[in-house]
């Protein structure tokens, strides 16, 4: 991806096209804006004037030009203003000058009100389309981080994910801030002055324009330090946040092992990194400011002598008036040139955040659904693997390989094997939160790629071994599965699931905040909770990663008479942590490093004297129960 400001062009032009009519809207606003706020420098020459009248020269009278100059045009032009606001006579007395200059002050006056409107909806428009872009660059960002496969999720980083969503979109949102202020007001009131100075006088603007170009030498020659400073720093910010949510997430570690000063001298050594490769943009954007002001002044010094040495020679302009609001019109329009230049050099530090944010934008959605898709109604045969092999792009090594495996309508299979053997692997595969690099998964026949994706998920339900509750109440945990259920559905399941009861004893029932992670609930009333919402889901398939294994031996007992009920009349694929708990179990197929190696009931493997065998012997020397 070619690293400059087009791809920030690339970013926000999806989002930002879209409302193309405010964005004409804002142009003409600024437009306005500009001429308004420059065009009370024309009033300079009028007051000069009538202050300070030519002797023997009539107001209004303007210079004579050779008619068939296009010179002439200006000067008709200026000779009209002149008049429009001087009048044909000289004012003599002091009511006649008062009189003059309260004219003047009434044009400004009504100048200074339509432009104070126009800036007001100028500023209400960029804001608010500055916004809009932005939360729906955040939203096709989230969107799309969720369309991709655990194959991504599982390899990414939190906190760098985390630090991109939201420092690297905040960049983009103060560029666009300020993009509309300096990269469109400024440049427009500057090309404003430029246009109005050559009104004022034409040979001198013309002059000056040649030499305002240089002030954007610093910029060109030093953006590539900055583009590259930019993204070293965001990628230096995204590790420290990685750091720092890795040390809270596992706050209870941390503090078990005494380890508070270690995390925060790694977090310590990041911001160190962080705060090196910020210095080095810091540096650039500091030269360009540097070399910018230098050029500026040393042309403003410049313009000093030679619009001095036209006035010598050609006698330029015909009064101070005229070269006083030249010289105001030509220093703003220099000023507004350095705010675009810095301005500039800003947007080339957010092209940094900008390809942070596209390579995520980027990332391939692996696990798509077909055009022609279809929809699925219940499991009623089968599901079975044919030949699955799958390898995660960071491995060595295939995590399946070449899985062949049916499991029937109404049958309980437990996977076992040592971790990472593939168990996990396999029940992603099967809800399709992956797809196989090699062979296929089928439901009744149907190839599960060929499935609508809603209609797949509604099939199954999933407990997993750490249960997951959202910062919400204990009834839009549960409702998670159900959006629609009623609150006679929502009490069913938490009964059947064991938790009614504890919930009716607190103080706030099922509106009771379980705080992060369900914080304020036990392991096992999260658990319970977990299993309330895969019961009131009510799909026929249920995915479980043994959930009792973290839980001591009186809990463990309640819940597994809640899995018991859950399981009821479903077909159950349970990865097995426990061997204990998967004795009844319809089947067991064993993994062994990707490979399936043994497959039967409990007595059949024990008595094969195999891996099933090894396994429960080792389990059973240390936990007889």
């Amino acid at each position: 991806m070619k690293s400059d400001v087009r791809a920030t062009w690339r970013l926000l032009a999806p989002h930002a096209l879209p409302h193309k009519w405010v964005l004409v809207a804002i142009g003409l606003l600024g437009s306005f804006v500009a001429f308004g706020e420059r065009s009370v420098y024309l009033l300079v020459q009028p007051v000069w004037e009538a202050l300070w009248p030519l002797p023997g020269k009539p107001l209004g009278e303007a210079e004579q030009v050779d008619q068939s100059s296009f010179l002439a045009t200006f000067e008709e032009w200026k000779d009209g203003l002149r008049s429009w606001l001087l009048g044909d006579t000289v004012p003599v007395t002091n009511a006649e000058r008062m009189h003059v200059l309260m004219r003047i002050a009434l044009a400004v006056v009504v100048i200074a009100v339509l432009t104070g409107v126009a800036q007001y909806l100028f500023t209400m428009l960029s804001r608010w389309l500055s916004l809009k872009v932005v939360v729906e660059l955040r939203m096709r960002i989230a969107k799309h981080l969720m369309g991709l496969s655990m194959r991504y999720h599982n390899s990414r980083q939190f906190g760098d994910l985390l630090s991109r969503i939201s420092a690297d979109v905040n960049v983009t949102l103060g560029i666009l801030n300020d993009g509309f202020r300096d990269l469109l007001l400024q440049p427009l009131e500057g090309v404003m002055g430029l246009a109005l100075a050559v009104f004022m006088a034409p040979k001198a603007a013309l002059a000056v324009m040649i030499g305002l170009p240089i002030v954007l030498v610093p910029v060109l020659l030093l953006g590539k330090k900055v583009r590259k400073g930019s993204t070293k720093s965001l990628t230096s910010l995204g590790s420290s946040v990685q750091v720092l949510a890795q040390m809270f997430q596992g706050i209870r570690t941390v503090k078990a092992f005494r380890a508070e000063e270690r995390e925060l001298a790694s977090y310590r050594e990041q911001n160190a990194t962080y705060i090196t490769d910020s210095m080095r943009m810091v540096r650039a954007l500091a030269a360009t400011h540097a070399g910018t002001t230098l050029l500026t002044f040393s042309g403003i010094g410049g313009m000093l002598v030679m619009i001095g040495w036209m006035q010598i020679e050609w006698e330029t302009f015909p009064g101070g008036g005229d070269m006083a609001a030249f010289f105001i019109l030509v220093s703003q329009a220099t000023t507004n040139l350095k705010r675009t230049s810095r301005m500039w050099a800003r947007v080339q530090e957010s092209v940094g955040a900008t390809e942070r944010l596209q390579e995520l934008l980027e990332e391939a959605e692996d696990v798509v659904e077909q055009p022609n898709a279809h929809g699925i109604d219940g499991i009623q045969r089968e599901i079975r693997l044919e030949g699955v092999t799958f390898q995660y792009p960071e491995s060595d090594r295939k995590a399946l390989d070449g899985i062949d495996l049916t499991i029937k309508k109404g049958e309980t299979l437990a996977l076992v094997g040592a971790s990472g053997s593939g168990k996990t692997t396999l029940v992603d595969l099967v809800a399709r939160f992956l797809d196989p690099d090699a062979g296929r998964i089928t439901v009744d026949g149907h190839d599960l790629r060929e499935l609508t994706k809603d209609s797949w998920v509604s099939q199954f339900a999933m407990v997993s071994q750490t249960p997951f509750l959202f910062h919400a109440s204990i009834a839009e945990n549960i409702r998670y599965g159900k959006p629609d259920a009623t609150q006679a559905e929502v009490e069913a399941a938490s009964r059947a699931a064991g938790i009614h009861d504890h919930v009716q004893g607190l103080p706030q029932g099922y509106d009771t905040d379980v705080a992060d992670m369900g914080a304020r609930l036990s392991g096992g009333q999260r658990q319970r909770l977990t299993i309330a919402r895969a019961l009131l889901k009510g799909a026929p398939l249920l995915l479980l990663d043994e959930a009792t294994s973290a839980l001591d031996t009186q809990t463990e007992s309640l819940v597994q008479e809640a899995l018991e009920r859950l399981m009821e009349g479903r077909t159950v694929i349970v990865i097995a942590h426990r061997l204990s708990t998967i004795r009844d179990a319809d089947r067991i197929a064993v993994l062994d490093e990707g490979k399936l190696v043994e497959l039967g009931t409990h007595d059949e493997l024990l008595a094969k004297g195999g891996h099933y065998a090894a396994l429960h012997a080792a389990q059973f020397a240390t936990d007889p129960a």
